[in-house]
């Protein structure tokens, strides 16, 4: 039932194309404190694809090649001509192109005189082999001839030419005059032929060894008269009904070893068949005595089939992962109105008439008997067998009950190992269990334990086989949780004590010579091998952390090196769309911007405060997400603050039996916090630890307002008549030029109390540098020229005055004069002076 079969593609072994559509964002990773309790009632389950390559146990090395060319540039070398490069010359290789385009086999033997004897042989056979009205028999002799040659010559096509056989005989089961049966037993000698070679060494650059359980399955799947297709079982035709369920058994189990070798392909026909038969009661009770088929039954069942939705509901509710969706609908979660499929106490029906001695893999029944309601045989189950599975589930169990202390200790159980385990649990199900576990620690009041449990697997998870976009932090398994305890939860001296511990910085690498300024081919290339990593990512958001706090020199050692050019930012021209890297750094913005605050607070004069408030407003406003914005709500630095929403903590429905009543808009950051956390599994002391990290003030670019909090302390100590004055109170408004409510604040501040600039017809669009050289003789000119405009209106009382100072002066020189003649004669007699 293979659906990509592989005749044409390798009678001619020539590469197909594929058009890849890649679906944009912004999607994030899960989070697990969204719905606290529905994440500590879900289904323990592993995908379908873990489970279904491991249905069978795979003794050799061969391997699948299914995609190979869909995702590779069109000049790429396929697998295939790159293993016949490694013994044919270009020349050879150009030969074989030009016999594989002829429609005759003997034409094509004869041409290729200069090939290596298998690859001469094979070829004209596959041109036999699609050559019109030809029976096969030719292209037969010519792969047969193919398999009798000397091994260190066959093993070239040997796996091509005994799958080749195989397709044939395959083909020709319900052809004129032929014996199905007889056909069959010849196919699956030679798609054996074709794994045997395969393991012994022979060349596969296309997979056709694992193919071949997929095509020697397909002929199981069949009536006395014909073939059974992949659109008999998905439409449930009479046809896919009427195939011998020892038959169908066989076919199970020869996909289960295909996909046991890494192939999509096993796993989709799996998938297919394991749908058909839960989609009736009648054809799942025929396969369950069968242990394979069984353990398949109930992988697609935990994987697969989701539960019902609404009242009156027939069918499954549509498997959702937007929106804060779970994908299938789990009625053990306790969603509103989602109740259990029937297919699955019907399955856990019929596997305990078969008794639970016979039960395979009793772990994965016990998974579906929690979620199909049957507890007592859930237990029962799980504690037949020891697993990480077996323990997950036992701990579901405990939380039913109220027993935290036992789910504790499963939860620790299940995960003692991470990141290893046993087969019974896939990696991301085992990074589930270790965040399932983090919810539990947190609801018990142990946050540094809770955040390091999720950090782990956060961090474990960039190691995994991602591709380069999604190695970046921001998409790590859990990590908007992650993130959330680390900014909202801990402490910044507890955040800061782990980190010190846990976190140390990566050493910078070396960047290559003449780094360019624009990103180009080698600048990409370089930092595809130097990506992000967790640790300075969390080392980051701490010290936009501290510098949040005032702390800006305790800052400066957790942002990255300014060496370090994994992270130094792009900058975007929006004039002609280029990008060039930033000539600022995270670490020398930071220290400037703690020197700036600290000269606003010692500074000796007024006029050296106010630059330097003015200072810092503008690295608030020009750098504050870089270096002091939230990762997650309200600026959303994780996204580079592009978006209004990101990963973190979303608002949870209300459970099943509100009044449908909307709340009250929360005005407090306690009132928020109980608005943002509510439910079970949260403690108030977690909520208070939210309310203190908030945000002040709490609204979306939070740094502009300090920015422009900044500018009205700068302005405080300016002259108001200033040009400075004016120029700094435009700036701040330019600041926040699209607030409605900051932005008329500063600006008639301005109106009311500084002078007319030539710069007020644009005020707060076109603004210029402040004077601050001026501002600072501000004062002294200003009453220069009041003393100037007093005198010349009072000009009679000023002369009065002016005599009158100039005889003041004249008599307090006549009495200087008068006392040092007075100490000459003393001296002159010899007296003391007094």
């Amino acid at each position: 039932m293979n659906i990509k079969h592989l005749r044409i593609a390798v009678a001619l072994a020539l590469p197909f194309g594929a058009a890849v559509v890649i679906a944009c964002g912004p999607d994030f990773p899960l989070q697990v404190l969204d719905d606290r309790p529905g994440t500590l009632k879900a289904t323990p389950a592993n995908s379908f694809a873990y489970e279904a390559s491991h249905l069978a146990q795979s003794s050799d090395k061969l391997q699948a090649n299914e995609n190979e060319n869909a995702y590779a540039p069109p000049d790429k070398l396929t697998a295939a001509d790159a293993a016949d490069a490694t013994f044919m010359t270009p020349a050879q290789r150009t030969q074989l192109k030009t016999i594989r385009a002829l429609k005759d086999g003997d034409a094509a033997y004869a041409q290729g005189g200069d090939l290596p004897p298998a690859v001469r042989l094979y070829a004209a056979g596959a041109v036999d082999y699609l050559a019109a009205g030809d029976t096969g028999t030719r292209a037969q002799k010519r792969f047969q001839a193919v398999l009798d040659l000397p091994k260190a010559d066959g093993d070239k096509r040997a796996v091509w030419a005994a799958y080749m056989l195989g397709q044939g005989y395959a083909g020709a089961m319900f052809g004129a005059g032929s014996k199905p049966a007889d056909e069959r037993a010849k196919a699956v000698k030679a798609y054996a032929i074709a794994r045997t070679r395969a393991a012994a060494g022979a060349l596969d650059p296309n997979g056709l060894a694992v193919a071949s359980y997929g095509e020697q399955a397909r002929m199981f799947l069949a009536t006395g008269t014909a073939f059974c297709g992949y659109t008999d079982f998905v439409n449930a035709a009479p046809c896919a009904d009427d195939v011998p369920v020892a038959d169908l058994k066989q076919a199970i189990h020869l996909y289960a070893e295909q996909a046991a070798h890494n192939s999509d392909s096993g796993v989709q026909s799996l998938r297919s068949i394991a749908a058909w038969a839960l989609s009736d009661p009648e054809r799942a009770q025929k396969l369950i005595d069968d242990p394979l088929s069984q353990r398949l039954l109930v992988s697609y069942a935990l994987a697969r089939v989701g539960d019902v939705s609404g009242d009156g509901a027939s069918q499954p509710a549509d498997y959702d992962i937007y929106g804060g969706g779970y994908g299938y609908a789990d009625a053990a979660r306790g969603g509103k109105g989602i109740k259990v499929n029937p297919l699955l106490p019907s399955l856990v029906a019929a596997l305990q008439k078969q008794g639970i001695a016979r039960i395979a893999d009793a772990d994965r029944v016990a998974a579906l008997a929690y979620r199909s309601g049957y507890y007592e045989l859930a237990q029962t189950l799980a504690d037949k067998q020891r697993s990480a599975l077996a323990s997950w589930v036992r701990a579901k169990l405990a939380l039913r009950k109220g027993d935290v202390a036992a789910a504790a200790q499963a939860y620790a159980e299940a995960s003692k190992a991470f990141p290893q385990t046993d087969s019974s649990v896939e990696p991301a199900s085992l990074g589930l269990i270790k965040a399932e576990q983090s919810v539990l620690t947190l609801s018990r009041g142990q946050y540094v334990e809770a955040f390091d449990q999720l950090y782990t697997v956060t961090k474990a998870s960039q190691s995994g086989d991602r591709s380069a976009s999604l190695s970046h932090p921001l998409y790590s398994d859990y990590s908007g949780d992650t993130w959330y305890l680390a900014e909202r939860v801990l402490t910044v001296d507890e955040l800061k004590t782990y980190v010190d511990a846990h976190a140390p910085a990566t050493p910078v690498p070396a960047a290559p010579q003449n780094f360019p300024t624009t990103p180009d081919k080698q600048y990409y290339e370089w930092l595809s091998a130097h990506p992000q990593q967790i640790s300075d990512y969390l080392r980051r958001l701490l010290a936009r952390r501290l510098v949040r706090e005032g702390r800006a020199a305790d800052a400066l050692p957790y942002f990255p090196d300014d060496k370090d050019m994994r992270y130094v930012p792009m900058e975007q021209n929006y004039s002609d769309g280029k990008s060039t890297l930033a000539s600022w750094r995270y670490r020398a913005t930071a220290k400037a911007y703690g020197d700036a605050l600290d000269d606003a607070g010692h500074a000796w004069f007024d006029v050296n405060r106010a630059k330097a408030w003015y200072e810092a407003a503008t690295l608030a406003r020009q750098r504050g997400l870089e270096i002091m914005g939230y990762e997650q709500a309200p600026d959303y630095a994780g996204m580079d603050g592009m978006l209004g929403f990101g990963p973190g903590r979303n608002v949870v429905q209300e459970p099943a039996g509100d009044t449908g009543k909307k709340p009250a808009a929360a005005k407090t950051p306690e009132q928020r916090a109980a608005a943002d956390l509510p439910g079970q599994f949260i403690t108030d002391d977690e909520r208070k630890r939210y309310a203190a990290s908030e945000s002040k003030p709490n609204v979306r670019y939070h740094y502009r307002n300090i920015a422009a909090d900044y500018i009205m302390k700068s302005a405080d100590a300016l002259p108001p008549r200033s040009q400075a004055f004016a120029a700094v109170l435009c700036k701040g408004t330019s600041f926040v030029f699209y607030d409605a409510e900051l932005a008329p604040v500063l600006y008639r501040r301005y109106v009311k109390e500084g002078a007319a600039v030539p710069f007020s017809a644009d005020f707060g669009q076109n603004c210029v540098e402040p004077d601050f050289k001026a501002a600072g003789r501000f004062p002294y000119v200003q009453a220069w020229k009041k003393a100037r405009h007093w005198a010349a209106t009072h000009r009679a009382v000023s002369v009065a005055l002016l005599l009158v100072l100039l005889a003041g002066l004249a008599a307090l020189g006549a009495v200087g004069v008068k006392r040092l003649r007075l100490r000459s004669r003393r001296a002159d007699k010899g007296v003391a002076p007094d």
